[in-house]
Parts: C-alpha cells; structure tokens; sequence
C-alpha cells in the first residue's frame, strides 16, 4: 500500500509547480528586491530625492509584481477547483447511472446505457459499443448513440475498429487525433472479467484530445459496466430457462388432460392483448403471460378421469400454488394462480374473495379463461361465437367478472383485436 503524507496534492503536479513558481515570483523575490533596496538606499531626506524615488520605485514594483502574481496564481487555483468540479460531476453521474443500471432486464439495454453514458461524460459527438464474442475474430460494433453516429462511424470505420482493437488487445485506453486533425477517438476495453471481449468508444469532431480525466472517468464507467452486463447476462439465462421449462409444463398439462388443447395459450393470448389495453407494465405482462400459460397447472395433480366438480378445480387452485410458490422464479405466479377462479361478488373459489380483494391479474385470468372455455372447439362444452361470448360476459359483468375489466374486452373485440380461431392439434 502506497505511503501517504505531505508529498500527497489537492492539484495536479503542473499546477502545484505553477503554485510554486508564481509564489516564489511574487511573494520570496520581491521581499528580497525589497531589502536589497532599503540595503543599497538609505532612508531618504528632503534633499535626497534620487534615493526616495529609488524607494519608490522598488515598492511600486514589489506591489505590482505581488499584485501580478496574486492574480496567476488565483487564475491557477480557478483553474483546478474547475477541474475538480467536473471530476465530481463524472462521479456523482457515475454513481446515479450505477444506480439505475441496477435493474436492467436486457444485456442491450446495459450496452445502450453505457454508450449513452460515455458520449455524456465525454462531451462527445457519438458513442459506440463493441463486443468480440466465441467465434469472432474482431469486435463488432453491438451499439451506436448520438445523432451523427451512423454518419461518422462511416467516415471513420476503419480506424475506429483498429483503436478498439488496440484498446481491447492492451488492456488500456487509447486515445487519438485522425491525421486530418478532424476527429478526436478515444477506446476503453471493458475488463476481462466481462460476459465478452469488449470495448467503449466515444468520438467528436475536431483536434481536441480527450484529457486524462475523462479517460479515467471512461475507463471507471467500463469497469462498473462488467457488474450491469452479468446480472443482465443472468437475468436472460433466468428468462429463457423460465421459458423453456413453462412450455414443458403445459405440454405435459395437454398430454395429461387429454382436451382443451392449447387452453394455456390462448389464454395467455388474450390476457396479453387485454393487459396492453389496460396500460399494464412490462414487468406486469410478463408476469401476467406466464401466469395465464400456468393457471390449470395444479391440474396435473388432478386424476383426469374424475368428475370435474367444484371441490376438484378449488383443489386444482390450491395445488397449482403450491407447486409454484417452492420455486423461486414463479413464486410471484402462485397469487394469481391461486385465485383465479374468484368472482367478483364473492362467491367463487377457494377463499371466497370479492371485488379489489382478487389481484387484477387473477380478475383478467378469470375473464380470459372464460372465453376461451366459451368459444373452444376442444372444450367440454358446445362453443359459442364471440358475439355470444361476449353477450355473456356482459350479462356476467358486475356478478362473475369486474365490470370495467368486461367493458375493456368488450371493446377491444369491438375494435378487431380479438380473435377466435381453431384450437392447436397436437
């Protein structure tokens, strides 16, 4: 560890020899022009005026040479405390972009961020990400931010490729001026603990190098990107084993039913097109989407031979909860499974809940189950035409189904969003 003490400097070294320097002019020097004044002169008389404007002038002088040096050196103190204003500023940014990374679903979403974030902290014309992947032999260009960002990646292609690549194969940042003297183009390779080979480039127009702060602020922003892109990274493992295991899961829940094939699906259609209606979240859909496609899962612990009764799809509720609630990635899931089968009066299944009572996720299962039971041709009932379906709905709305949910659906097949077509064949 580095030892610490007086050698340690608010100012970078230049200014602290600058400091010194015009101290020295302006402070030590004058005071000895000053004694060698009073030294070589005697204190004046009224008939020595040779030696008192001598006097004069060397105060004079020594005032204006103190005075000068007050201003430099006031200049220079300026100068730094500018510089660590903007050096504060990239760091309160970086923290604040930190922050907000924390949450990114997507590893383009990062790569976006972090462009955005370089040309900013920058002061550039464009920002570029690049990552060498298995398999690549040179990094390509993942993302592009700025207005003129296509138009000068054109321009200057190939020797921006060739100081990322220098920047990536050091380890370092690089940083230089076209020949022309038109473009300025600095790279910072991201780390090699990163989910790729990669690197950050910024570039602006003009011969104005990019200094070492903002290097070092760019090559702090790789640095903390390697965190953002590995839970992005994750997060996307997470999503497409989520996926693949759902669609496994209501495979197996057609196989073992024996009807109503594809019921998940659809369901999972409907709900998708009345969640956007509604202005429901990203977050919200997905999480309303694999709910739709899991709701009959209990059902696979159901005997499909038995008589559907009441107390059998209450059970079905229950143990569909159950079975989602022990895993972690569809623990948010098992509330709205559970309760799907209530009404808005109060007189569904299982725990008899009414109105805002029913998560709204559930309340729009309720209604898109329905449907779809409704107007199958794989169902356990004679189907029905939408506008049948719809009738129904309506006749139902305020005693099944949430009123202003109906009212939705409603219109949304009045506008030709919803559709009615063949169940899948297996």
């Amino acid at each position: 560890m580095a030892k610490t003490g007086w050698r340690e400097r608010i100012f970078p070294g230049e200014l602290d020899r600058a400091a010194s320097i015009v101290y020295f002019l302006g402070a030590v020097v004058p005071l000895i022009g000053f004694g060698l004044a009073v030294d070589r002169f005697a204190l004046p008389t009224l008939d020595d005026r040779e030696n008192e404007l001598a006097r004069i002038a060397a105060l004079v002088f020594s005032g204006a040479l103190t005075f000068g040096a007050f201003l430099v050196l006031r200049g220079l103190v300026h100068t730094a405390l500018a510089r660590m204003k903007r050096d504060n500023e990239r760091l309160a940014g970086l923290l604040d972009w930190s922050n907000a990374l924390g949450d990114a679903e997507h590893v383009s979403d990062v790569l976006a961020s972090a462009t955005a974030r370089a040309k900013e902290m920058g002061e550039a014309d464009a920002g570029y990400a690049f990552l060498k992947c298995d398999g690549d032999e040179l990094p390509a260009l993942a993302q592009s931010v700025g207005a003129e960002a296509e138009r000068l990646y054109a321009a200057h292609a190939a020797a921006i490729e060739e100081i990322v690549r220098c920047s990536i194969e050091s380890g370092r940042p690089v940083m230089r001026i076209s020949s022309a003297g038109d473009v300025a183009t600095a790279a910072v390779p991201l780390p090699a603990n990163s989910v790729a080979q990669g690197a950050v480039a910024v570039l602006r127009a003009g011969s104005e190098p990019f200094g070492a702060g903002e290097l070092g602020a760019l090559a702090t922003l790789a640095s903390m990107s390697v965190v953002a892109l590995h839970n992005a990274d994750l997060r996307e493992s997470q999503r497409n084993f989520f996926s693949h295991v759902t669609d496994m899961l209501v495979t197996a829940l057609d196989a073992h039913l024996g009807f109503h094939r594809g019921h998940g699906q659809r369901v999972a259609q409907l709900a998708n097109r009345l969640g956007r209606r509604l202005g429901m979240a990203d977050q919200e859909l997905s999480r309303l989407h694999f709910a739709a496609l899991l709701h009959d899962i209990g059902m696979l612990k159901v005997d499909a031979s038995q008589e559907m009764s009441r107390n059998a799809c209450a059970k079905h509720c229950m143990y569909g909860h159950r079975m989602l609630s022990r895993i972690r990635l569809w623990r948010d899931l098992a509330p709205i499974v559970y309760h799907h089968h209530e009404w808005w009066d109060g007189r569904g299944y299982p725990d008899g809940r009414a109105g805002e009572e029913i998560p709204r996720e559930s309340r729009i299962l309720a209604l898109c189950d329905a449907v779809d039971s409704m107007t199958s041709e794989d169902s356990y009932r004679t189907p029905l035409g939408l506008d049948a379906a719809l009738a129904e709905l309506e006749r139902c709305a305020g005693s099944q189904f949430d009123p202003d949910l109906v009212a939705a659906f409603v219109q949304l097949a009045r506008d030709g969003m919803i559709e009615i077509g063949p169940p899948p064949r297996a």
